[in-house]
């Protein structure tokens, strides 16, 4: 190790070294060359062509010093030369070529006529004549003074065709040669005699190369399209306006300095549909009044018919983009771009300061003043994090722009009818800006690492377009699923027609029968190209044939399986009316979730029982079981949905939610994979949002978790995404049993922003599939977004309803106000904490928030009980607690469907018979039968009390039809102790109505309704 004595001798070396001055790099002359010309226009005066670029200077090659850039016609076929000075290596030179392509414009130089000797002696005798005529006639003086004087016409030059060479090309680490073909084309107000595509051949070449060391690893295209939403009171001057782009920190301050990046100067008041569509660059719309001619157009332009789709939005801005009126409305127009080329270092410090949120771009609009000074009138920032999301390359933005200026007074706003007036004054203005890479931030485009011959012929580095989407090709597996499930669905179709309308012979119903075999031709050829033909491949229509007649031997024992399936379900569910069918099904699962919130699983196994054996191979009864068992946590029987085939329809989108959700729960609880769990969690939902673009749920999703984590590019790509789709048509949920969700708080809070209505509607998705972890992270997003009360209780219930409540938990109740609205609120409040207890197992406390429910007014009409799950609970713990008076008085009241008055009569019934009050306890029972389910307990209970009513042959009848059933039995323990109670000694033993049969009896027990 060096001493300090040997490390004082060795410094000033390492200064004299860093003093030593290095050589500069050499100037490296680009060389332009006019080799053919031809097509000129025909005309009686000389022709030139004039070479710029920019600020540049343009040398021409010959002995005398001459920067004017000019070609005359004699010059035309003599190969004149010019040359462009570079420095070797400077970026900032090479950045200045790539924004400003040279600009080739021809010109016809007007030179008037000089009147010669013979010219003049004619002028002479002309105006001896006219003096004449003008004696004989003197009324002609005061006519010819009237006339307007023609003034001689002056020398000129008229610009006849424009084009532009991009030099772009030659920045390669050799030294280069190319020759270019350019057509230069006519500008607008040409006359026709003048017009023509003016075909050129330019040589460019370098003798060193310009870019020896550098090596460009991307390029940046900016464009300012145009400004919209101005709005009447704004004072615009439209001619002295520019823009500016500029970096600065995200968070301003006083020192803050703004890095330039581009300005535009351009800007137009037009109609928005009449603007051109077509980019051109910046450069050209400070050099030429009109840039947007065909001769300096690029290859990008805007697609007029999605003006306003695909915009990433400014956070917060308010834009009914529909309320624009293209035809009527105006913009200030710009559609000029600035090009960039980005070396790795560039590319590294841009991908930093975005990556890290370090810069914004700052959009400033000014106009000049009277006095002559720049004066802003608009601001905004562009956030350009998104642009750092993998894959995102090429986005235009929406930025709202505030209105710094001075305003109109009111008098004068309310005076002056704009185009503009059709815009609502609250819309935000804003401005459209485009930025486009060739490859992503971070990454390299490696075309231009080495310039190929094909890749200069095709010019890709003049535009910047979005890049091409691979289409998304389905596995091959799930066509043959989904073939199949299509098959089968027909075939159920086909049975449930010829049942319903009782078809004997196919004349019965030829029409019908006609359209469904044109609907099987399409479903077979689904079947035979992708399971048969896949797997037996054919090349002969001979061996076509006998691959259909495989195809009708391995389908016809499937068509007759699938008709001993119907057969043995009961041929009278295929001719009951769907919806009819479907009632039926959710009556039974609302009381079975019912049931389930209060533990009675003897009672809900027997519902299930019931409803599974009506419709064992219902799609939809097959679906709400699945949700069922998500909202109880029984992943495992919910994952027995997924080994069958399942018809296509609406609930494929759902169940593919449910499906993704077990899987992560799967990699979660798995010890190898819970490290990688929410990782892979976000790739399956990217995913199953690609999937599905036209859908909210999983880009909002994707924002709530990018948030959660702080991941800025991702939260701005994913709130692109789904504020995009707000407009697309979204999957309907289908009819459904009651969630548990709503079953325990059916509550809609009010949020102070339009996105937490938004965030709320994808979170009463979620919950009601089930996937009770997505909904908590959705709202969590928008939980400050509304009130105390509401936070609550949202989050009380999902802490709920997943078991993961504190053992610290602390119960709130809010105040909410005295009005009916306020009462219900309060009650909500009571059940949510209700539910706490419950869960905890303390059931007296429970009972006791429950008991709020009960002293709101009763539900009008049809409406559904909010306070049906705080009845029911209350009800059976006040049964078990012995408080019969209590149970009684929680359960009369409107119960919606019909299993759900059975589940509160047969309880009520239960306390009235426990308070020995048999005549309403019989009435009760009697209420139950008025359902079409056969339940053995009802029917034992009406036994029972006609046996202590003295009514033995009624009890006889009813006890046997309790067990009409012989799969179904009395399981009520109950009755089977209150029959051992009984003395039997004091049972007369006769029979009362011999010749009453069972039909009677049911009538008997209805006649108490």
């Amino acid at each position: 190790m060096a001493t300090k004595k040997e490390k004082g001798k060795m410094a000033p070396a390492k200064v004299e070294k860093d003093l030593i001055p290095h050589p500069q790099p050499p100037n490296v002359f680009l060389y332009i060359q006019l080799a053919n010309i031809k097509n000129l226009p025909v005309t009686e005066y000389p022709l030139e062509i004039h070479i710029s670029q920019a600020e540049s200077t343009i040398v021409k090659c010959e002995d005398h010093y001459n920067i004017d850039g000019i070609i005359f016609e004699a010059e035309f076929l003599s190969k004149p030369t010019f040359t462009l000075i570079f420095q070797q290596d400077n970026v900032d030179r090479m950045n200045h070529a790539a924004d400003n392509p040279l600009l080739i414009q021809l010109y016809m130089h007007v030179i008037p006529m000089v009147p010669t000797l013979e010219t003049q002696e004619e002028l002479y005798f002309e105006e001896e004549e006219l003096e004449a005529d003008l004696e004989v006639d003197p009324s002609l003086d005061r006519i010819i003074e009237e006339e307007e004087l023609v003034p001689i016409e002056s020398e000129r030059l008229q610009l006849l065709s424009v084009g532009y060479l991009d030099v772009i090309k030659l920045f390669g680490h050799r030294r280069s040669m190319i020759s270019e073909e350019l057509f230069l084309y006519p500008m607008p107000d040409v006359p026709k005699e003048l017009r023509s595509a003016v075909h050129s051949e330019w040589h460019l070449y370098t003798l060193l190369p310009i870019a020896k060391e550098l090596t460009f690893t991307n390029m940046a295209f900016v464009t300012f399209e145009s400004i919209y939403n101005m709005k009447e009171e704004y004072i615009l001057d439209e001619e002295s306006m520019s823009v500016r782009l500029s970096f600065r920190p995200r968070v301003p301050g006083n020192d803050s300095q703004l890095i330039p990046l581009g300005e535009f100067c351009h800007l137009e008041r037009k109609i928005i549909c009449s603007q051109d569509p077509h980019l051109v660059f910046e450069s050209f719309c400070r050099i030429t009044e009109t840039p947007n001619v065909t001769g300096l157009k690029s290859a990008m332009q805007l697609e007029m018919f999605k003006l306003f789709s695909g915009l990433s939005c400014s956070e917060g801005m308010t834009v009914a983009f529909s309320g624009i009126d293209r035809s009527f409305d105006e913009a200030l127009v710009c559609n000029s771009f600035h090009r960039y080329i980005l070396t790795q270092k560039m590319a590294d410090v841009l991908s930093y300061a975005v990556t890290y949120q370090q810069y914004v771009l700052a959009v400033d609009v000014f106009q000049s003043t009277g006095s002559g000074k720049s004066q802003k009138v608009f601001q905004g920032v562009l956030d350009p994090s998104i642009m750092v999301f993998p894959g995102v390359q090429n986005m235009r933005f929406a930025v709202q722009l505030d209105y710094v200026g001075k305003l109109k007074s009111s008098t004068k706003a309310q005076i002056q009818v704009g185009s503009i007036s059709s815009n609502p004054a609250h819309q935000s203005t804003f401005a459209i800006i485009r930025l486009c890479l060739l490859a992503p931030i971070g990454e390299i485009y490696n075309e231009l690492k080495v310039f190929h011959e094909s890749f200069v012929m095709h010019n890709r580095l003049i535009s910047c377009h979005q890049p091409d989407h691979q289409n998304r090709v389905m596995p091959l597996a799930t066509i043959q699923q989904e073939s199949y499930a299509r098959f089968d669905t027909f075939i159920r179709g086909c049975i449930g027609a010829i049942v319903e309308k009782n078809v004997r012979q196919i004349e019965d119903r030829k029409q019908y029968f006609c359209c469904a075999v044109q609907n099987l031709t399409n479903i077979l050829m689904k079947i035979v190209g992708s399971v048969y033909n896949t797997r037996i491949p054919t090349t002969t229509s001979v061996e076509f044939a006998n691959l259909c007649s495989l195809v009708y031997n391995e389908l016809e024992p499937r068509v007759y399986s699938l008709v001993e399936q119907a057969d043995n379900e009961g041929f009278y569910s295929y001719a009951t009316r769907k919806d009819v069918q479907t009632a039926r099904i959710i009556d039974h699962m609302n009381a079975i979730k019912l049931l389930n919130t209060v533990n009675d699983e003897p009672f809900a196994a027997l519902l299930l029982e019931k409803i599974t054996g009506e419709f064992p191979s219902d799609e939809g009864f097959h679906f709400y079981m699945l949700i069922a068992h998500m909202e109880r946590g029984e992943y495992d029987k919910a994952k027995a949905y997924f080994t069958k085939n399942h018809m296509a329809d609406n609930n494929d989108y759902f169940a593919g939610w449910i499906k993704l959700y077990i899987n992560y729960m799967d990699s979660r609880d798995n010890p190898e994979s819970v490290a990688d769990c929410t990782e892979c969690l976000l790739r399956s939902i990217a995913l199953y949002a690609e999937l599905h673009p036209d859908q909210q749920e999983a880009w909002i999703l994707l924002y709530c978790y990018y948030k959660q984590f702080n991941y800025e590019p991702g939260c701005a790509f994913a709130r692109w995404r789904f504020e995009d789709q707000r407009v697309r048509n979204q999957h309907k949920f289908p009819p459904a049993p009651e969630s548990m969700w709503s079953i325990f708080l059916n509550l809609e809070p009010n949020f102070s922003s339009a996105r937490g209505y938004l965030f709320f509607q994808v979170f009463m998705r979620f919950v009601r599939l089930g996937l009770y972890e997505f909904a908590q992270i959705v709202f969590g997003a928008v939980e400050h977004l509304c009130s105390d009360a509401d936070r609550y209780m949202i989050n009380t219930q999902i802490a709920v309803l997943r078991n993961q409540l504190d053992e610290d938990f602390k119960l709130q109740s809010f105040e909410f106000g005295e009005d009916d609205a306020a009462d219900k609120l309060a009650a909500l409040n009571a059940q949510v904490n209700g539910n706490v207890e419950y869960s905890r197992g303390n059931l007296e406390e429970a009972a006791l928030y429950y008991q709020c429910s009960l002293t709101l007014p009763p539900v009008e009409g049809t409406k559904r009980d909010c306070f049906q799950v705080s009845k029911i609970r209350l009800g059976y713990i006040s049964y078990e607690m012995g408080n019969y008076q209590e149970c009684v008085q929680a359960l009369d009241g409107q119960f919606s469907g019909k299993l759900l008055p059975l589940m509160s009569n047969y309880l009520m019934g239960k306390s009235y018979y426990k308070m020995d009050s048999l005549d309403m306890a019989l009435e009760c029972f009697a209420n139950c039968t008025r359902v079409e389910s056969h339940i053995p307990n009802v029917w034992g209970f009406l036994a029972l009390i006609n046996l202590r009513l003295g009514q033995n042959f009624k009890a006889i009848e009813c006890w046997k039809y309790a067990k009409i059933e012989p799969t179904y039995s009395i399981n009520d323990q109950m009755i089977f102790d209150e029959l051992e109670a009984i003395d039997y000694d004091s049972v007369d033993l006769y029979i009362d109505t011999p010749g009453r049969i069972t039909e009677y009896i049911i009538e008997d027990a209805q006649s108490f309704l």
